[in-house]
């Protein structure tokens, strides 16, 4: 597979290097009010795919139930599994790769939920691409990440695609590679490159990888296994699996308006564009809606059969059923 030097970052994707506060003002040691303080670590900055937590905490569900809560925003100087094995946060924001290999690592976090159970990832291009199918790949230019070019390899193989013929280069998240015409198409999410570009006013197709049996899951709810040990530990994050629960629910229920909680929060701070994040929002609710039969955020075994292909195609030898705890959401959700 032939790699090229990195094109230089454009500016399409919003606030990529911004550092933010939290909306919710960093507790005590006591908690604010008798309330009792939590953090949770986000895996990149505040955005609609985090519209379960910032909702939750916005709507104050999580003072609801007793929890003065702090959203720690993440990035790309942030390492979110270190924060939660180290303490700093209670429960954290994981994608199911991240967290495979962090427990692998010894890390000794487990996921107790799973907000998207049902991949995000497509390939994008432009409508005029000539592109419509994985296979239209060979011959031509896929501009990716490097935490893409970790899995798209066994995903080429599963479909049958020779990647030696795609041209991969490095390019990072950023859109403006296929916007400016240096590749042919880009790895991405459904809710966030397609949104951007659209907005920008191009006509874009995407390529769900789901369509190929291709279940990467994200927005995994994990905390430490010796928190779930402790009584009262492990009662407090039960807590916030209620409120976050709530907040996915409201989110499903008016994504729109769940854009619209997310701007407000953090938009002007972020310079985040109103119309990305209620479009966004569409398609991350779609999403968690997918595969959620048992109740959203619950995760069962046949959820973890499902994770476990995935796994099994990109050669982690993590088993699934051992970086998931599924008992308290047996008992909350």
């Amino acid at each position: 597979m032939k790699i090229t030097r990195p094109l230089a970052a454009g500016s399409l994707l919003l606030a990529a290097t911004l550092i933010v506060t939290s909306c919710s003002s960093a507790p005590d040691a006591s908690g604010d009010g008798g309330l009792s303080p939590a953090a949770i670590q986000l895996g990149w900055l505040p955005n609609v795919e985090n519209m379960a937590v910032i909702v939750a905490d916005e709507k104050g569900y999580f003072e609801d139930e007793g929890i003065d809560v702090e959203i720690l925003p993440g990035g790309p100087d942030v390492t979110a599994d270190a924060q939660i094995a180290g303490g700093n946060a209670l429960m954290g924001i994981l994608s199911a790769e991240v967290l495979a290999n962090s427990a692998a690592a010894g890390s000794g976090l487990v996921a107790i939920g799973a907000i998207y159970q049902t991949t995000s990832s497509a390939v994008v291009t432009l409508a005029d691409s000539g592109i419509e199918d994985i296979t239209d790949l060979e011959g031509r230019s896929l501009g990716m990440s490097q935490t893409d070019a970790v899995v798209y390899g066994p995903f080429f193989d599963l479909v049958g695609v020779d990647a030696d013929q795609i041209e991969q280069v490095m390019t990072g998240s950023d859109p403006a590679s296929l916007a400016s015409g240096e590749v042919d198409a880009i790895t991405g999410t459904l809710a966030n490159q397609p949104v951007v570009l659209a907005a920008q006013g191009y006509d874009v197709r995407s390529i769900p990888l789901a369509d190929y049996g291709y279940n990467r899951w994200s927005g995994l709810l994990v905390v430490r296994e010796s928190s779930l040990a402790d009584p009262d530990e492990r009662a407090l994050i039960a807590s916030m699996l209620t409120a976050l629960q709530a907040g996915a629910e409201d989110t499903v229920a008016d994504p729109e308006g769940a854009g619209q909680v997310v701007w407000d929060a953090y938009g002007e701070q972020l310079g985040l564009e109103l119309e990305t994040q209620v479009e966004g929002a569409k398609v991350w609710a779609e999403l968690a809606q997918a595969n959620s039969e048992q109740g959203l955020i619950k995760v069962d075994e046949a959820g973890l059969e499902r994770l476990q292909q995935f796994y099994t195609t990109v050669g982690i030898t993590t088993r699934a059923v051992d970086v998931f705890d599924l008992s308290l959401g047996e008992e909350v959700l």
